[in-house]
């Protein structure tokens, strides 16, 4: 059995340099698809709680089907999750981490504007922008620690973390009762069809009768 370096020679050594780099682009766009596949999935698992259909989880919080299934950090999720339902173009461009870690280092309000001046900057198809001048952005538009012994500072700073926790509480909520009340409608549906079926075979055998008590007479 050949090893690893004989068989990549194998595949990449009659080709040319740009060829080589582009199969490494495609995979590395495959490879954040494929992530954004992934939180999309959890996503509907946590929003319809089918998670809980396995019997050994019935009774467990999402967080701890997380951990305990897929070996994955709550907060891995929802930075993921941001990254891909807030910023979905940067995360399948740049990947989720770098969206991450605008929103660590220049804060959540800043996000846009950042994004903004990186594209900016990355307008040469041949020749994209470089992560030394992605991190100049960002680095440009770090948002300033506050201090804590400075009252003005603490009255003034938002907690960015728990108003998108709050705010995602309330959406899960919101999507929870469209399931709910789309359930209910088919239910309803499905009702009507009942009561409509029962009420052509009454006036069916309405009709046997009275062609019966025609027939008698």
């Amino acid at each position: 059995m050949e090893d690893l370096t004989t068989r990549l020679r194998k595949k990449y050594d009659t080709k040319k340099l740009a060829d080589v780099e582009s199969d490494v682009l495609h995979l590395k766009k495959t490879t954040f698809s494929a992530q954004k596949g992934m939180i999309e999935t959890l996503h509907y698992l946590e929003t319809t709680e089918r998670f809980k259909e396995d019997k050994a989880y019935e009774n467990s919080s999402f967080d701890v089907y997380l951990k305990d299934k897929f070996s994955m950090l709550p907060v891995t999720y929802q930075n993921m999750r941001i990254a891909f339902f807030n910023f979905r173009e940067e995360s399948l461009k740049y990947g989720p981490g770098l969206v991450t870690s605008v929103k660590k280092k220049c804060g959540a309000e800043k996000m846009t504007e950042v994004f903004k001046e990186i594209k900016a900057a990355d307008k040469t198809p041949k020749k994209p922008i470089t992560r030394e001048r992605i991190q100049q952005v960002i680095e440009k538009h770090k948002k300033v620690r506050a201090v804590p012994s400075d009252p003005v500072v603490k009255k003034n700073a938002i907690d960015w973390q728990s108003k998108y926790e709050s705010e995602h509480k309330l959406r899960l909520e919101a999507e929870r009762s469209i399931i709910k009340a789309y359930e209910q409608i088919d239910r309803l549906k499905e009702t009507v069809l009942r009561l409509n079926s029962y009420q052509a075979a009454i006036q069916d055998a309405a009709m046997k009768f009275q062609e019966k008590a025609v027939i008698v007479s």
